[in-house]
């Protein structure tokens, strides 16, 4: 149903993009292929998560968006990105156990609004440095084998694992980033793209399958910070375009907060958090510009 929507709102954007010849509008809707890694290093199982994701992207951008006329003058611009990645996940724990084909349902979708201006470094070299605020949300079905939510080195009295099924991770960020795009000729061009994305505030949740009064542990994510890279080509073949761009993505976010919970009747029957964690995400995007 998801990615019915998604190809839906593409659709909507498309129809008027052909009608952009003035230079101010530019659009691209991408497909996405992926080998996904999540991993929590710092456990006493240390679990690692596995999937291969496909999905896709759309891409709005606004140039010279501060005068509204485009010219030399005005070199700014400002883009609305949307992202939709799903898969299945399989699991391994303790390393040489092998992988566990758990298939479990694993989907992740993100959007982002970016601000930034336009520098002509050369005569074929730019730089498009931009800033903006990014939400990036993932969600994980029901585990067959639990996993534990917790980090060994503990810190406090009462600090344990608790065994959870299926979470979701709510990360918003502030997005630091630049592109280099270097002009190859009127209709080919080659950019290489960074990012670096600071989170200032998330939140995980996540079913606990054995309490029974805690079955929504929800803690809050303060610490960390994502990294992107990727380089591209684009031809141009004038009403529209196409593009390759392998891609390489990358999360490292601390311990969360600390949360006690009800066991047994006691109100701090115990106390858990979710551990230090790190995804890392490669692959190849595709597709057309207008």
């Amino acid at each position: 149903m998801k990615k019915i929507l998604l190809f839906v709102f593409a659709l909507l954007i498309c129809v008027p993009a052909f009608a952009w010849n003035d230079g101010k509008h530019s659009l691209e809707i991408g497909f996405e292929m992926s080998k996904y890694r999540y991993r929590e290093p710092h456990t006493e199982s240390k679990p690692h998560f596995m999937a291969d994701k496909k999905g896709g992207s759309i891409i709005y951008t606004r140039h010279s968006v501060l005068s509204g006329d485009v010219s030399d003058a005005d070199p700014s611009f400002a883009s609305v990105e949307f992202r939709f990645m799903d898969g299945k996940t399989d699991r391994q724990e303790y390393a040489g156990t092998g992988k566990l084909k758990t298939n479990v349902k694993d989907w992740y979708m993100e959007a982002a609004l970016k601000f930034g201006r336009k520098f002509q470094l050369a005569t074929p070299l730019e730089l498009w440095p931009y800033m903006g605020f990014g939400w990036y949300e993932s969600r994980r079905g029901d585990d067959p084998y639990p996993r534990e939510y917790h980090t060994i080195d503990a810190g406090v009295a009462y600090e344990e694992a608790v065994w959870v099924t299926r979470g979701k991770t709510s990360y918003f960020y502030v997005p630091f980033g630049t592109k280099l795009v270097l002009n190859m000729g009127d209709h080919f061009a080659v950019s290489f793209n960074g990012e670096f994305d600071w989170l200032i505030h998330g939140n995980r949740n996540a079913h606990a399958v054995y309490l029974s009064n805690s079955n929504n542990l929800s803690v809050t994510l303060n610490q960390g910070y994502g990294v992107r890279l990727s380089a591209r080509a684009e031809l141009d073949f004038g009403d529209f375009g196409v593009f390759v761009e392998p891609f390489w993505r990358y999360w490292k976010v601390q311990r969360s907060s600390k949360l006690w919970y009800i066991y047994m009747g006691v109100v701090d029957g115990g106390c858990t958090r979710t551990p230090m964690n790190i995804t890392r995400e490669y692959g190849l995007r595709t597709g057309v510009t207008f």
